[in-house]
């Protein structure tokens, strides 16, 4: 176990919350948490102290215990071996690739409506643009990683932020302006809690637990912040209260001039700007922001296309692949998983022939993904709690407070929100049928999980035979 390395340069807390805000604050999950009207204040809330706060906690102190390369599958490794390692960062890979083909769906459905709105839910349309844009960044990042972080750069800065910005303040001034028109009301406290009745509010839940993912990757900067232990919690506390507190804006936001029966996954978002844009006489703005938020969109899937392949390149070098899966190119790009992936996406993306419309679509690749997703954070929770006894007397700059008590705590909550998230998911918004759906996410939850013991069962025959191989020469 290596020491951790004190990093010459640190970075302030102002620093820290802004990468926590713009690697999980997006525009794309809020449609899906829109779905509940005035109550998603309470589910946000309730989502935030239970999954996202634990979560970050656990994983700030996983990031900095063990600071070498290798993520989710390090901190398994670590703590409970191999195989439950890969495990930890399969489920990682898979979740992913399943968020892809969603993902570019917005993608095509908000820059295509200004222009062509049939296309935006023309399932054909939609299952070629996603094979031509995933190929598309696939190869930038084989060949042009240069060109990869300038994507990043400059279209995460004019798409992803300011979209939040800006229809978080126009549903301020339509709520101002149209006191009487809105969709939801905030006049009584019954409109703040949450309504159990709502059809569908698994599904909803689940895309409110969606939008505060992904924080495991932006804790590996835990540690080079000074004096982690004060200064990372006062960063985590307000990165907290800013994502909670825009993303639930931007949710009433859209609610409020889009109504749950015409609001959609891939249209919600641009629905919501066409109604500002109406009433404020700007129509012609519609396809400038419509273009801004696929750019930034295009800078967050070009940005985890590559990182989930890192991770798991890691693994393929503990030989739980063959070799040539682990290959890097002169660029250090690990192609032959890149091209393993556009190849499972390109398949994953058939689901649109296969579903009545768009939408539906959509709406079992995110409960899928959010169930992979889960099952990946348990075994973050998992491998904290064995690191405390296994690992106790391993220097942590970043600790969670509060003894057993505060680690018994926070491993409770987060472990209780995945179950909470995975069971209630199974409720699927209307249009779908419950019993197909159900069929659907087991089906294909289990074809995700099989790669995983297959490539455990890969490595445990290979040792094996080299274990026979060296009492060969042995004797």
């Amino acid at each position: 176990m290596s020491n951790i390395v004190k990093s010459a340069v640190k970075l302030s807390v102002f620093s820290i919350i802004m990468i926590t805000v713009t690697s999980v604050d997006s525009i794309r999950n809020i449609p899906g948490a829109a779905l509940f009207g005035s109550h998603a204040i309470s589910f946000f809330l309730l989502a935030g102290l239970c999954f996202f706060v634990p979560t970050a906690l656990v994983c700030a102190e996983l990031s900095t215990t063990y600071p070498e390369q290798g993520g989710v599958y390090l901190w398994g490794k670590e703590t409970l071996g191999p195989n439950f390692g890969f495990a930890t960062v399969w489920y990682q890979y898979a979740e992913n690739i399943v968020y892809y083909p969603p993902l570019i769906s917005f993608i095509v459905a908000t820059g295509a409506y200004p222009f062509f709105p049939d296309l935006a839910q023309n399932n054909m349309f939609m299952l070629v643009m996603i094979n031509v844009i995933f190929w598309a960044l696939t190869l930038v990042n084989i060949f042009g990683l240069r060109l990869s972080s300038l994507i990043t750069n400059v279209f995460g800065t004019l798409g992803l932020i300011f979209p939040i910005l800006l229809i978080i303040g126009l549903g301020g001034y339509w709520a101002y302006t149209h006191p009487g028109e809105s969709h939801i009301s905030l006049r009584h406290v019954s409109d703040w809690l949450p309504d159990l009745s709502q059809d569908g509010i698994g599904a909803g839940f689940t895309a409110v637990v969606l939008s505060l993912t992904g924080l495991e990757i932006t804790t590996s900067y835990a540690s080079e912040v000074e004096n982690p232990q004060k200064a990372y919690p006062k960063a985590l506390l307000i990165s907290t209260i800013l994502i909670l507190v825009s993303l639930t804006a931007c949710s009433l936001s859209i609610s409020s001039v889009v109504s749950s029966d015409h609001s959609s996954l891939s249209e919600g978002v641009i629905l919501a700007f066409k109604a500002f844009f109406d009433d404020l006489h700007l129509s012609f703005l519609l396809p400038v922001i419509a273009l801004a938020i696929v750019f930034g969109t295009l800078a967050s899937l070009n940005n985890w296309i590559i990182a989930p392949t890192k991770s798991l390149h890691v693994a393929a070098k503990d030989s739980f692949m063959p070799m040539s899966l682990a290959k890097e190119n002169r660029n250090q790009a690990p192609v032959s998983l890149l091209l393993l992936q556009g190849t499972i996406v390109s398949v994953l993306s058939l689901v649109f022939i296969f579903v009545p419309n768009v939408n539906q679509g959509m709406w079992l690749l995110n409960i899928l993904m959010t169930q992979l997703y889960m099952v990946m954070y348990i075994c973050i929770f998992v491998s904290f709690l064995v690191s405390r006894y296994k690992h106790a007397e391993i220097e942590r700059p970043f600790r969670v407070a509060g003894g057993k008590i505060g680690m018994c705590l926070v491993v409770g909550l987060g472990l209780m929100s995945c179950l909470v998230t995975i069971v209630v998911s199974f409720d699927v918004p209307a249009g779908i049928s419950a019993k197909t759906g159900a069929y659907a996410l087991i089906l294909g939850f289990i074809t995700f999980s099989l790669p995983a013991f297959a490539a455990v069962m890969y490595r445990n025959r290979k040792h094996r035979q080299q274990s026979k191989m060296l009492e060969v020469l042995v004797s």
